[in-house]
């Protein structure tokens, strides 16, 4: 078998020290165009391949040779024609009769420029699979899926739209009496002197792969977690204290005996005494979730203390509350998910609002694997997707835009 890179002018030099320079270059390279082949190369890599592809006409024709799918196919074929071992031999022969230098040094050369001439031919198989199998999942190593966002949208009452992230801050006017104030960490509703009796709304919303935090004018600080939506006035008027919620959020509530704070959640009514607690409340799930970390809450005629959780099945009607760990319901507020002996597909529809993917099941089984994991809320997804992966529970691949998750 001709290596490919013999002839590319990887390595020229006779001399020894500059033939062990030439050889990491060769290695360097071959992981520029195995990167290349399968779409994960970055802009600085893929403009240090243009320099070296240009600096040499041989360098273009290499590039050229490994990158079409007949001469692709031929290599490939020809390592399939024998084992491991003799597939290292035929390389080292093809090296040693055209180069002269010490065994030690020269295992050492055969071994970087096999590992290169390998590296490459790796990397054609998932770029050539995936040509000749689109549509059939391809592998996971050029997988990017970043996590969400400090970022949200705030819709003011004239129904204008101001995007909201860490990036910029301002100060708008909406209301007389009322500043409001987008900072790094979020969006504050300030209240001036003089606020007229006028109730003008605003709302609060998160899209898939975003979170934001809001403090309200009288200093309620609310933690929103991914497509949610909260609606409020910009100074709160009457006896209480009333938001519309959906989604799911942290709620710290400003102690205030005398107007309590209350939550519309669809047609059911959470009323607050000043407290610490979390609203899993998302339209699209038959449950409803309300767990205390401190204070009081009430719905219903029903009042749970700290460390109960109140659920809620829209379907049966049916309130109960449940004795729970805290932390396992409030762990993404903390910046991770923490998940115990929990279903894939319901794992995954967490996942989703935060990363922003779409995902499908290539086994209805696959759809009830349980998994237990305490995970960061800020990795990429790629770090979460090779923790499923090592498990040997499920296989991963992408089809058509989406993860796709099966039974081994």
């Amino acid at each position: 078998m001709t290596t490919p890179f013999a002839t590319a002018g990887c390595y020229t030099h006779k001399d020894r020290k500059y033939r062990t320079m030439d050889i990491q270059k060769c290695i360097d390279i071959a992981r520029l165009l195995a990167k290349k082949l399968t779409g994960s190369i970055t802009p600085e890599e893929n403009q240090q391949l243009d320099e070296w592809r240009l600096a040499d006409r041989r360098h273009q024709e290499l590039a050229d040779k490994l990158t079409d799918e007949k001469d692709y196919l031929v290599h490939q074929q020809e390592l399939e024609q024998f084992p491991p071992a003799e597939r290292w031999e035929q390389v080292e022969q093809t090296i040693r009769k055209q180069n002269h230098c010490s065994p030690f040094a020269t295992r050492r050369w055969i071994a970087a420029a096999a590992a290169a001439v390998l590296l490459v031919l790796a990397a054609g198989s998932i770029y050539y699979h995936y040509r000749h199998t689109a549509g059939e999942g391809i592998q996971l190593a050029a997988l990017d899926v970043p996590a969400g966002t400090h970022s949200a949208q705030l819709v003011l009452s004239n129904n204008e739209i101001i995007y909201l992230n860490s990036d910029s801050k301002c100060i708008y006017n909406e209301l007389k009496g009322v500043q409001i104030v987008q900072e790094s960490d979020g969006v504050k509703f300030l209240p001036q002197k003089d606020i007229p009796d006028t109730l003008i709304y605003n709302q609060i919303r998160t899209l898939q792969g975003m979170e934001y935090h809001i403090t309200l004018g009288e200093g309620t600080k609310i933690f929103m977690n991914a497509q949610s939506t909260l609606t409020h006035p910009l100074a709160f008027r009457g006896k209480e204290r009333l938001v519309k919620f959906e989604g799911e959020a942290y709620f710290e509530v400003a102690k205030d005996s005398k107007h309590p704070f209350v939550i519309e959640l669809g047609d059911k009514r959470l009323q607050v005494l000043g407290t610490s607690f979390n609203v899993h409340a998302y339209p699209d799930e038959d449950l409803m979730q309300i767990t205390l970390e401190s204070g009081a809450l009430e719905m219903d005629g029903t009042r749970i203390r700290p460390g109960e959780q109140i659920v809620y099945d829209r379907k049966s009607h049916e309130l109960t509350v449940h004795a729970v760990d805290t932390k396992e319901f409030v762990a993404w507020h903390e910046g991770h998910f923490l998940f115990r002996n929990e279903r894939l597909e319901d794992i995954l529809r967490t996942l989703s609002r935060w990363y922003s993917f779409d995902y499908d099941f290539a086994d209805q089984a696959a759809r009830d694997v349980r998994f237990g994991a305490y995970l960061s809320r800020y990795d990429n997804m790629k770090t979460i997707i090779n923790m499923l992966q090592r498990t040997g529970l499920v296989n991963v691949t992408v089809k058509d835009g989406k993860l796709l998750f099966g039974i081994p």
